[in-house]
């Protein structure tokens, strides 16, 4: 594809870069600090940090204001930046059973272990502009909440009431037949019983980390549950939209969707335990799809969704999709290639953006080859006047 220069070049460059920047700060209120962004936009730096596959609040916080609210070029930075950062070592598995959980709600259960949780949330409420925000002396309603003696509990997963009955119908993987039978690091995705953590077999304890490698397909689950993590919110919503509205066959019920702090872990260099050195703010959701294939032992299929920071559209989009890429149909969003190249939100977003560079050389050819098509084709209908005008232009 050719490109040439602007003229003037990287000067003109540079001036538009400084007027993007001097548009940021432009106006008469205060410039937002990072802080602020962190503390007040937490759902814009949870989306980037989702979809840029990095944990960190401040940072995310810090390229949405760079980046003026845009969270796909948030995301693009958090990911450019990842790719500096030396890999020091690999955690052991998250147990999502150890979440603290701030919410939890379960639409399949009235009545669950541990409760219903509704935490913070307007699911419940009407949609209505609140012109009070305007006013930034207004009361806090919440100025007069105890609440910081109060522990998260730690919750039994909805799901777990149905594997005990033996409901549910663990999701299979081409990648487990390679692994051996006494390997115990074969279960790293969570929920997923009979799924290899490596994808790749070979004995390799350590998962498959798609930054690192090249996604074949047919791709392993743990692949797959990455690449959907890592998804654009709106491309995971949209193709998971598709399968309710009947361009698939998956319409699931909900077990449960949780938000709140995962602890992360360490091996200590010394003694070999398991040590906690921080938690992650998390979204997870699982969903369960009747199989009634079985005649003889209907059970439940389940897709699963876990994703950074408070996202709970799109980890609720992301176990629709790994539910449908399990069936393997001829729909869009069963295809894991077509959904696993469509939702990369960095890939989408360079290749749409890209048009609106230099493609002077390209054009030019494809209007010669047009001109000269028209010229052939009025030649042979004695159409001489068409020739003639095509030619002028």
């Amino acid at each position: 594809m050719g490109y040439v220069a602007v003229e003037a070049g990287e000067e003109v460059i540079k001036r538009a870069e400084e007027l993007f920047e001097k548009q940021r700060v432009d106006g008469d209120t205060e410039p937002i600090s990072v802080e602020q962004v962190d503390e007040q936009l937490s759902r814009l730096t949870a989306q980037a940090m989702s979809e840029g596959g990095v944990y960190a609040p401040r940072l995310a916080a810090l390229a949405v204001k760079q980046a003026q609210g845009d969270t796909a070029e948030a995301a693009f930075l958090l990911r450019a930046y990842r790719s500096t950062l030396e890999r020091w070592d690999e955690t052991p598995p998250a147990d999502p059973a150890t979440m603290e959980a701030t919410r939890r709600v379960s639409p399949a259960y009235k009545d669950v272990p541990g409760g219903q949780i509704l935490g913070a949330t307007k699911d419940y409420t009407q949609r209505l502009l609140d012109f009070e925000l305007t006013d930034d002396t207004a009361a806090d309603p919440t100025a007069d909440w105890d609440i910081d003696g109060e522990k998260p509990p730690n919750l039994q997963n909805v799901l777990e009431v149905l594997r005990d009955e033996g409901l549910v119908h663990e999701p299979e993987d081409d990648a487990a037949d390679t692994a051996t039978e006494d390997d115990d690091t074969a279960d790293t995705v969570p929920g997923d019983d009979d799924t290899a953590g490596t994808g790749t077999g070979n004995n390799d304890p350590s998962p498959f980390d798609t930054t690192r490698e090249p996604i074949t397909f047919p791709a392993p689950r743990p692949a797959i549950l990455q690449e959907l993590a890592r998804g654009e919110t709106g491309a995971v919503t949209a193709l998971g939209y598709s399968e309710l509205r009947g361009y698939g066959q998956v319409h699931p019920t909900l077990g449960e969707v949780r938000t709140g702090n995962l602890p992360v872990t360490i091996e200590h260099p010394y003694t070999g335990d398991e040590v906690q050195v921080t938690s992650t703010e998390v979204t997870e959701t699982e969903c369960v799809v009747p199989v009634y294939e079985k005649a003889d032992d209907a059970q439940f299929a389940f897709g699963y969704g876990l994703v950074y920071g408070r996202t709970e559209r799109k980890a609720i989009g992301m176990s629709i999709l790994d539910a449908a890429i399990q069936l393997d149909g001829d729909e869009p969003a069963q295809n894991a290639e077509f959904v696993i190249d469509i939702v990369d939100g960095i890939d989408s977003f360079g290749f749409i953006e890209h048009l609106k560079l230099p493609h002077y050389v390209t054009f030019q050819s494809i209007l010669d080859r047009i001109r000269a098509i028209r010229d052939r084709a009025a030649a042979a209908t004695g159409d001489e006047e068409h020739a003639a005008v095509t030619a002028d232009d």
